[in-house]
């Protein structure tokens, strides 16, 4: 009886784990199909993404394969001046940029001297600010992040937060 009871239990695993795989295969293959034609279709009959892009601030939650946690690092993006503005950790940073529905190039970085306490902060944001000097990317809009891609490696992802309300200074 016990041997009936583990054959009958090995016969199920075994036959949903070969319904699993031809159920992944499946979905691989839908999303197979569904991608190809959006791979194909023009540029311009894709929604522009920095109209998204612009409305939220972009904080950095990954740099070079290194995860960061609360980094201090953040990008807001004018898209009607092509300029952006943010914070390296320590400095403020601004610069423009160029970019269209799949490339950023970021020109003219600059950023405040003022001095860093924390030597790691200092660290990351030289690091950061050499990455986006003159640089251009590959990016997408992914899971509520923008990811900067170089040679197909993701550089730098941000995580969206939103903008902080303007206040009225006097």
């Amino acid at each position: 009886m016990l041997t009936k009871l583990i054959l009958s239990a090995t016969v199920v695993l075994l036959a949903n784990t070969c319904n699993n795989k031809t159920a992944t295969e499946k979905e691989q293959q839908d999303t197979t199909v569904t991608a190809a034609p959006s791979q194909q279709a023009p540029a311009a009959d894709k929604p522009d993404p920095w109209s998204f892009i612009q409305k939220k601030r972009w904080n950095l939650i990954q740099l070079d394969g290194t995860t960061l946690e609360q980094s201090g690092i953040w990008l807001d993006f004018d898209t009607a001046q092509k300029r952006f503005s943010g914070n390296g950790g320590c400095n403020r940073v601004g610069g423009n940029y160029d970019a269209d529905n799949q490339q950023i190039k970021f020109n003219q970085v600059i950023s405040t001297r003022m001095a860093c306490v924390d030597q790691a902060a200092n660290e990351r944001e030289s690091s950061f600010l050499r990455l986006l000097s003159d640089h251009t990317y590959t990016f997408d809009i992914a899971d509520q992040t923008l990811n900067l891609y170089d040679s197909g490696k993701v550089v730098l992802m941000f995580g969206m937060t939103d903008k902080p309300v303007a206040t009225d200074r006097q």
